[in-house]
């Protein structure tokens, strides 16, 4: 990293703000990058909000996604749990006999080992907001996630060791200078 840029973290009573700036003006990149985590009162939720706003002077063009790491009651990844999109699924690979794509869900059919993961693309969204969304369940804990974007999907990548499960949705970015881009994401945390 030549240079890691600068930027201040705010607090309050249900939120923190990360901010940080980079110029890097003798290639003609700079930008402000804002995260937002929010927890609404009274509720089982996690908001995320991003703002990237472009203060250098070329066009940035990028991928970006949340890193998803994904573990209830510290339970492995097994049968235990499903994975729910609200698309047909497609997978790109085979997944080792560990999982199988069954209709909009992602299931598996056998615990996997230490050591062991699987890793897909996942195809057959739609280029819709709507599509941009997912649910992981564990029915021996009773508990689940869903989450919700804001913004269509860009790519769609799965990967899962034993330890955690990862849905890793992109979404695409085109910012000229001077301008801006948001985009949240809603975590809501359920019991079944």
């Amino acid at each position: 990293v030549v240079d890691p840029g600068t930027g201040p973290v705010a607090r309050g009573n249900n939120w923190l703000e990360c901010t940080q700036s980079l110029d890097a003006a003798d290639i003609g990149y700079g930008y402000r990058y804002t995260k937002r985590l929010t927890l609404p009162p009274g509720r089982p939720e996690l908001v995320i909000d991003h703002t990237l706003e472009n203060t250098g002077r070329k066009v940035i063009e990028t991928s970006v996604y949340n890193h998803n790491f994904f573990v209830i009651d510290g339970q492995p990844t097994g049968p235990d749990f499903v994975v729910r999109f609200p698309f047909e699924l497609t997978a790109d690979r085979d997944l080792k006999g560990f999982a199988a794509v069954e209709g909009r869900e992602l299931r598996y059919t056998k615990e996997l080992p230490a050591g062991t993961s699987i890793i897909t693309l996942l195809t057959g969204y739609a280029p819709d907001a709507r599509h941009h969304a997912f649910e992981i369940e564990n029915r021996k804990v009773g508990a689940g996630v869903r989450l919700s974007a804001d913004r269509p999907l860009s790519k769609l990548q799965f990967w899962s060791p034993r330890t955690t499960l990862c849905p890793e949705p992109y979404i695409d970015l085109s910012i000229p200078p001077g301008h801006a881009d948001r985009w949240a994401l809603r975590y809501e945390f359920y019991t079944l």
